[in-house]
Parts: C-alpha cells; structure tokens; sequence
C-alpha cells in the first residue's frame, strides 16, 4: 500500500506540473498568432523535442510491444518504422516549404494552392481521421491507470483527458510545446530504468534471444518469401510512412519553427531517434515471451491483452520511486502525442471550418481574440469526440494503424501533388480526397474488420486509385478551373511563379 502510494504521488506531482505549465504559458498569450503557431519562433531544440514527443505515444510504447510480442518485427512495421519514415521524409521534402507559406495549420495550407473551399474539405476529412489517432492516446492512459494504480478504466480515461483538455485550452501550441520538452525527458528516464532490469528478470539477453522465435528477429521478409508477403511488406511500411505525410499535428511544428530549415532538420532527426529507440518496445515485446515461458508473467493475462507487458514488468522490476518515475514517463509519452493531436486537429477546427462559416453567415469578420476562444472551444469538443471512440474501441495499434492509414487513402496525393506537380487543381484535389474516402469506407465496412485482405492492397490501393483520379481530374478540367501558383498566406509565390504569368497573359 506504501508502495502505491509513493507512485500516486509521483504522478500526481507530474500532473499537477503539466497544468502549472499551462497556466504560466497561458499568461504569455496574447493572440491567435501566440495561440496557434508559438510565435513562429521555436528554436531546434525545441522543435525536435516537441516533434519526437508527438511521435512517440502510447502506441509505439504499450501497443508497440503487444504486436512485437505475437509477431516480431513483422507485425512493427507500420509503428516505428513506417512513422519513423514519415518524419525523415517530411524534413526532406515538405516542411520547410510549409513553414515558409506562414500558415496556421495544415488545411489552411491546402488553400495555399486550391483555394479555401478545397481548404475546408481537407479539414473536414482530417477531424474524424484524426479522432482515432487522438483516441489512441485517451485508450494508453486508461490502461495505465487500470493496471498499475488499479483505477477504474472508464476514470483513467477521464481524468488524463481532463489534464490535457486544461494545459492545451490554456495554452495552446505553446503550452503543448513545452509540456513535451519534460514529457520527453520522463520517457527517456523511464526506457533506460526498465530495459535492463526487465532483460536481468528474464535471466538475460540469450535468455530472452532463446525463448523468442527465430522469425520474430527478421526485419526484411525472408529469403524465398512470396511476392504477395512482400508485397503486405512494402504496404505496411509506406501505408503508415507515406500516409502520416498528411497528419496536422506534423505540419504545426513546421509552423511554429523559428526558420524552415530548423523545422527540416528536426524532423529528419527526430526519424532517426524514432527508429532507434523505437527497439525497446519491441525488445520489450520479447522479453514478454521469454517471461511468459518462465511463468513469471501469466500466459493466460498477456494472450487477452499483450499491450500491458511493459506495465506488467514495471510492477515486477521497479522499487515506488523508480516506478512512479516510469509511469509517469508513459503518461508522458501518451500525453505528448494526445495534447498535439488534439491541438493540431482543434486548430483546423477553428481556424478553417469554424471561422469561414461565422464569417460567412454572420457577415462579421472572427476577431483575433475570437479565433483563440473558438479554437479553445474546439479543444474541448474534439476531446469529447476521442474520449468517445476510445471508451468505445479500447485496441490501440488497430486504432493507431486505420487512422494512419485513412490518411494516406485521402490526403496524401493531394498534398504532394499540389507541392511538386505543377498541374494539380482543386477540382481533382476535392475528387481524390472524396474518391480515396468512399473506397476505404465501402472497403472497411464491407470486410467488418481494419485490415481487409489483401492487407497490402487495402494499405496501398485506395490511395494510390485516389491519386491517379486526382491527376486524370486535374488534367480533364485544367481550362475550366485552371491550376494556381502555391502561394503564402502574404501573397509571395514559393512555386510554380509562371501559372501565374499564364493567367495574366490569358
């Protein structure tokens, strides 16, 4: 009892420091630019600290583990190594040009080169996808509770997602930024704490190397693999690195950092840290077997839920200080994906479906002040819209996968399309988001499960059917809507300068 207690301290205390960073933070707003984009002047630390935090959530660490556990590296592909990707290659490609149009969130950069109707339509898709991501976090929270403190899951859920709702409504992407600078610390803390003291339970590494199948080492797919499982192989891994390209809260880093090669250069290394030190979940995966062959862990616990094997370690391994430390190191690692998912996707919210439609029917210009409570507003609601699929669908990597996955089916043409093919328009940019939208629906509801077979074609086929009917439209309509420079919300060009000496010659 003792015990508990000291862990329930430590994680009160933890909680209590996120809403006073909230609260200090809060004093500093003084508008939407504060509110929505920090300013725009995030130095590289702080930006590759809050980007690395968002990435790593309760999925890679609790869900992460549970997959590994049952198949290996196989079953991780899509989380760490397709996410990872999706870090590496936005730094590469896309977030300096985003960081450069000056906007507030990732749909206002669809109007950058469709127009704010094309705008609206990609936010409206965002906000449901994104729901499932934000729900995956409300899901780890729960389980954390439950299994350690022995809280009610339903009261788990509720009061981790009260926490977040008070820090980021106060705070914004401010608040959200710098809550991850100490979340991330924690996580860090917590793996190099439970790593070695869970391989030490296990008798050590060859232990752990004996007890875990030969195939759950492989990586690649095995020599004389058919070329359907490579196939499911490559799906996996782009399904998630290329469909995450398309994730708001991705996007709100480029925004609020102080140049665009600082928000580049973060992201490419915030990848790389997400590769590496995404092996510990999936180790811990192992360790799970090699524990539960020992009888130390309960075959029967871990076969109804795998993702609580690194929670069940900790109980075993850690002394109250060490152990509240690491538990508050997972709240950490939930939250900080949680607070930005649901900042990023509150944020198109209020600033592209919200605002546009007060202004429309109100015949009123939002005021600055306006856009901060309506985003706070929208804070709330989409808190409520995630508690609600996550009390309703408690498997965090299904979750985690379909959310990723809806992504690439609906937005990720139409984004890098619109940066690096000069034809592109809104009208197929609208008919690829729709077209990308209605077969995974019909697909998904039609199968009644996530991952309809075949798993590679439902990962690929969607999106890639939707991109081709982005071009084929783009092209069928280019005299009537013709296709627009990218431009910054000032009106500077950043590409394709000459569609706009086209328009003034016609």
């Amino acid at each position: 009892m003792e015990g508990n207690s000291v862990v329930i301290t430590t994680i009160v205390i933890y909680l209590i420091g996120l809403l006073i960073v909230g609260f200090i933070v809060s004093r500093k707003i003084k508008g939407s630019e504060d509110y929505l984009a920090g300013g725009r002047n995030m130095p590289l630390w702080l930006v590759t600290a809050t980007l690395f935090a968002t990435w790593w959530c309760g999925g890679t660490v609790l869900g992460g583990s549970g997959a590994a556990y049952h198949g290996g590296f196989h079953a991780v592909i899509y989380d760490p190594y397709g996410a990872g990707l999706t870090l590496v290659l936005a730094g590469l490609f896309l977030m300096k040009i985003v960081h450069d149009a000056k906007v507030n969130t990732l749909a206002q950069f669809f109007s950058c080169r469709y127009g704010e109707w094309a705008a609206r339509y990609s936010g409206i898709v965002m906000v449901p996808t994104y729901a499932l991501w934000s729900a995956v976090q409300m899901v780890a929270m729960g389980k954390i509770f439950e299994v350690v403190l022995g809280w009610d899951y339903v009261v788990a859920i509720l009061v981790g997602a009260a926490i977040i709702l008070v820090y980021t409504t106060l705070g914004g992407i401010m608040a959200v930024a710098w809550t991850d600078v100490f979340q991330i610390a924690l996580v860090l803390i917590g793996l190099i704490i439970i790593f070695p003291l869970a391989i030490n339970l296990a008798g050590g590494w060859s232990s752990v190397v004996a007890a875990t199948p030969p195939t759950h080492f492989d990586f690649f797919p095995a020599s004389g693999s058919s070329f359907s499982y490579w196939l499911w192989w490559w799906g996996a891994l782009l399904g998630v690195g290329l469909g995450t390209l398309a994730g708001p809260d991705l996007y709100q880093r480029a925004i609020v950092a102080r140049t665009g090669k600082i928000a580049s250069i973060a992201s490419v290394t915030s990848g790389v840290g997400y590769w590496t030190l995404g092996l510990i979940p999936v180790y811990m995966g192992f360790v799970g077997i090699a524990l539960v062959s020992q009888g130390v862990l309960d075959a029967g616990v871990i076969a109804a839920d795998s993702e609580k094997i690194i929670l069940l370690v900790s109980k075993i391994v850690l002394h109250p200080i060490p152990a509240g430390i690491f538990i508050a190191s997972l709240m950490g690692a939930v939250m900080s994906s949680g607070d930005s998912a649901v900042f990023a996707t509150a944020a198109v919210m209020g600033n592209d479906l919200v605002k546009p439609a007060y202004e429309k029917y109100s015949n009123k210009k939002l005021t600055d002040q306006g856009l901060v409570f309506v985003t706070r507003l929208c804070v709330l609601a989409f808190t409520i819209i995630s508690l609600i699929i996550g009390l309703s669908w408690p498997v965090m990597y299904d979750l985690l996968i379909i959310g990723f996955q809806l992504l690439f089916h609906m937005l990720f043409f139409p984004l890098i399309l619109g940066v690096y093919w000069k034809h592109a328009n809104s009208t197929g940019a609208v008919w690829g988001m729709s077209v990308g939208l209605v077969i995974a629906m019909v697909w998904l509801i039609s199968s009644g499960t996530f991952y309809p077979e075949p798993e590679w074609l439902w990962t690929l086929g969607p999106g890639i059917f939707a991109g081709i009917v982005m071009i084929v439209v783009s092209l069928a309509t280019a005299k009537k809507n013709p296709p627009q420079p990218l431009r910054a919300t000032d009106g500077s060009i950043l590409k394709f300068a000459d569609l706009a000496e086209e328009k003034k010659a016609s």
